[in-house]
């Protein structure tokens, strides 16, 4: 059995970076106010973006790259090729211990992290 291909064109990056940025406008973070965008390419080539959603307890609130991972594996996307996440500061921030675990999880083979400050 052969893997899927993972090689990401710079236009797909290009798309990738502009969708997580965008994604930022869609957070809701009333409490932080750190917006956080992300951006997932499919295996298929569709981007499925997804953005944070805090709540008052913060244990409830969901990162980005978890809502869009679960947008993408509720359309049916099983495999990924690159994900770009989106925030407001610089340096970008790191992805938390659950989304790394989520791309582990679900980014067989390895997939493309890109940070976006």
């Amino acid at each position: 059995m052969s893997l899927p291909s993972t090689a990401v064109s710079a236009e797909e990056l290009k798309t990738l970076s502009s969708k997580a940025i965008a994604a930022k406008d869609t957070a809701y973070c009333p409490y932080s106010n750190f917006r956080v965008g992300a951006c997932i390419l499919t295996q298929s080539g569709e981007f499925i973006t997804g953005a944070n959603v805090e709540n008052a307890s913060y244990p409830v609130g969901t990162c980005a790259e978890r809502v869009a991972f679960g947008t993408a594996v509720v359309a049916g996307h099983k495999y990924f090729k690159a994900i770009a996440v989106a925030t407001d500061i610089k340096p970008a921030a790191s992805p938390c211990g659950m989304c790394r675990q989520l791309y582990v999880f679900l980014s067989l083979p390895p997939s493309l992290l890109l940070s976006i400050p």
